[in-house]
């Protein structure tokens, strides 16, 4: 039987990347929705690391099925590394993952520190243990939202990628998975799931 993990979220697009870097250890990942359970936890942690424990704790408490949960977000230098934790919510209920990349450009308008960096923190939760994982992605806000790319999700389209010079959105998931923050933080759980039986 395959290993199973449930992964705190609703989010498709985190399940297919999650999904896609835990493939290689032959992990089933179950949703929420799959478990047929209602999850929608209080964020209340002020890291990304507490808000990822929150979620995991949760859902094994739920599903008693060993899970992980991510918090992620980017933080950006010029803004006291806002929008942070708050960067899926960063503008308010209203506005949409394009809404809150316009936001961010337009409150770095005329600044020349376009410094930022996406954070990723993962905690796996199972009946003995509690454990996280970060990792972080360094790059730049752009200028201009880009309407070229196809690709990933949130932020992506005003996040510049040093090493390839192009904004998330016209990476290629395969290549992005290689280098992103969540990536780094899923190679930590990753090895920490190799010592488990």
């Amino acid at each position: 039987m395959k290993r199973q993990l449930a992964l705190g979220t609703n989010n498709l697009n985190k399940v297919k990347e999650v999904s896609s870097i835990l493939m290689e250890l032959g992990i089933q990942i179950l949703t929420p929705k799959d478990l047929k359970v209602s999850f929608n936890p209080e964020e209340t942690g002020s890291t990304f690391k507490e808000n990822a424990l929150i979620k995991a704790k949760e859902l094994f408490y739920l599903t008693k099925i060993p899970s992980i949960a991510d918090d992620s977000g980017i933080c950006v230098s010029a803004l006291k590394d806002e929008p942070g934790v708050y960067s899926a919510r960063f503008g308010g209920p209203e506005l949409n993952d394009e809404g809150r990349a316009l936001l961010l450009l337009e409150k770095l308008k005329g600044n020349q520190n376009r410094k930022a960096y996406y954070a990723c923190a993962i905690a796996y939760v199972d009946e003995s243990t509690e454990q996280s994982f970060e990792g972080r992605c360094e790059g730049l806000i752009s200028e201009e939202y880009d309407r070229i790319g196809i690709y990933g999700f949130g932020y992506d389209p005003i996040f510049i990628f040093p090493p390839l010079q192009k904004p998330f959105s016209q990476i290629q998931e395969e290549t992005k998975n290689s280098v992103s923050h969540r990536k780094k933080a899923l190679d930590e759980l990753l090895k920490f799931l190799k010592t488990k039986p």
